[in-house]
């Protein structure tokens, strides 16, 4: 029994950190979404006019599945919030596997799935090389809809990593209705 579970959960590792990884190896056009909903700036550089839509990535993310309404689904979680602070990763354990993402701080709007707190810190991966806030395509004060997995498995808010690929994205009404409409059961 141990096996299958030890099984599982490197299998789901694998799945998860595809979702978080990078290749440099393939051309940017073979990445982006047809969706254009979902493909973010290609520039590094961050305007305020930019605020709209998915994070910027860059470029760089290789997704494992492409955001839709359908595949939001599939997040465990899933909320409007406002930056709050910015610090080290939250998933982080301390060895060769760590991938020294920002745990970004939120004051939680609304839940549409997996929580319940008033505030709750994700690990938010493909925006930026560090965790100060200069590093980040937005700051303390930005309002974001942020959706993701926990990265080793186990409840929704267990170590949690918020996605790209157009699963993390700018506040906007319209689409917070839809992340709402489309998470009510």
């Amino acid at each position: 029994m141990r096996l299958h579970t030890a099984t599982g959960m490197v299998f789901s590792l694998g799945l998860i950190l595809s979702a978080c990884g990078s290749d440099d190896s393939e051309s940017t056009a073979g990445r982006q979404s047809s969706d254009k909903a979902a493909v973010g700036s290609a520039s590094s550089e961050h305007t305020p006019e930019d605020e709209h839509g998915p994070l910027p990535d860059g470029g760089a993310a290789s997704c494992v599945e492409l955001y839709s309404l359908k595949t939001l689904q599939n997040r465990d979680f899933a909320f409007d919030g406002i930056v709050v602070r910015m610090g080290p990763s939250v998933s982080d354990r301390g060895d060769g596997g760590d991938l020294n993402l920002a745990g970004v701080t939120f004051e939680v709007r609304e839940w549409f799935v997996g929580g319940d707190a008033n505030e709750v810190t994700v690990d938010v991966q493909g925006v930026g090389a560090g965790t100060a806030e200069g590093d980040m395509p937005f700051g303390v004060g930005t309002r974001l809809l942020m959706s993701g997995e926990p990265r080793w498995g186990g409840a929704p808010l267990d170590s949690p990593i918020a996605w790209g690929c157009g699963f993390s994205r700018y506040y906007d009404e319209e689409t917070a209705k839809s992340w709402r409409d489309s998470t009510t059961p």
